[in-house]
């Protein structure tokens, strides 16, 4: 840059000295003026390569959430533009949650609302398909360029039983049935208090699997990426009004970093 400015006064004085010494050593000047002039195009051109050159670095370094605050401490958060597979042609927004696990790619869904499950008996018999803001193809491409991945779950019942029989599961990205819950090992068959604390209602595998007159909870966060995320819900045992069976579901967004 420096040198592209030394070239910019050499050209004023240049023309300067071409009007003080007439026609001969004027045309020599004026050669001269140029080849000044060609090298400080090339040099603009180089300068807007190396530009280019170094914008296209960054974005393809933009990976994840985790990748763009590593490059760029300063990063707010907010939507961003992010590649998992490096490729410039399949860009798509997330949203970076850039105060919370050093960058975390945020993917909401439709059914993060806390949702009733009331008037379906047989085990399953309540349905509710997860539509992700992104497909699953980049949900899977950002997993698999994190560490972690995490989703919360809960199910908040009264008089209705979860995992025992079962009468309610969650379905993977793969659309398997998945016999555990939020907070407790994989393939475990166990809800949280169950598998962490063994504090669970009755002695149960889960709080809800006492299925008294008593509001109760089961709840944490599912942690497999192998599985992740929630497409499905599926409850049952609410379909006895006498005795006011009914549940409660919610559903968070996945959050993935690393």
């Amino acid at each position: 840059m420096m040198f592209a400015k030394i070239l910019l006064k050499i050209l004023m004085v240049s023309a300067w000295l071409s009007l003080a010494f007439g026609t001969s050593q004027g045309n020599e000047i004026k050669q001269s003026q140029e080849q000044i002039q060609s090298q400080w195009n090339m040099i603009k051109r180089r300068e807007v390569q190396n530009q280019d050159t170094m914008n296209s670095n960054v974005m393809l370094h933009r990976a994840t959430c985790s990748t763009i605050l590593q490059n760029n401490a300063s990063s707010k958060s907010e939507m961003y533009h992010i590649n998992p597979q490096g490729i410039s042609s399949s860009w798509f927004q997330v949203y970076c949650n850039m105060t919370s696990n050093n960058g975390t790619t945020v993917i909401g869904h439709d059914s993060e609302s806390t949702t009733l499950v009331k008037g379906c008996e047989n085990p399953g018999s309540y349905k509710r398909k997860i539509k992700y803001d992104i497909p699953l193809e980049q949900i899977f491409a950002i997993i698999k360029e994190s560490s972690i991945c995490e989703q919360y779950i809960k199910y908040e019942c009264y008089h209705s039983r979860l995992l025992e029989k079962p009468f309610g599961w969650w379905v993977s990205r793969q659309g398997s049935q998945m016999n555990y819950w939020g907070g407790a090992a994989v393939n475990s068959g166990k809800c949280a208090c169950a598998g962490m604390t063994d504090s669970c209602a009755g002695g149960k595998e889960c709080n809800c699997d006492k299925n008294d007159g008593t509001w109760r909870e089961d709840s944490g966060y599912l942690t497999d990426k192998n599985t992740l995320p929630v497409t499905e819900l599926r409850f049952g045992d609410t379909g006895h009004p006498d005795v006011g069976e009914e549940g409660y579901h919610t559903l968070g967004k996945l959050r993935c970093w690393g």
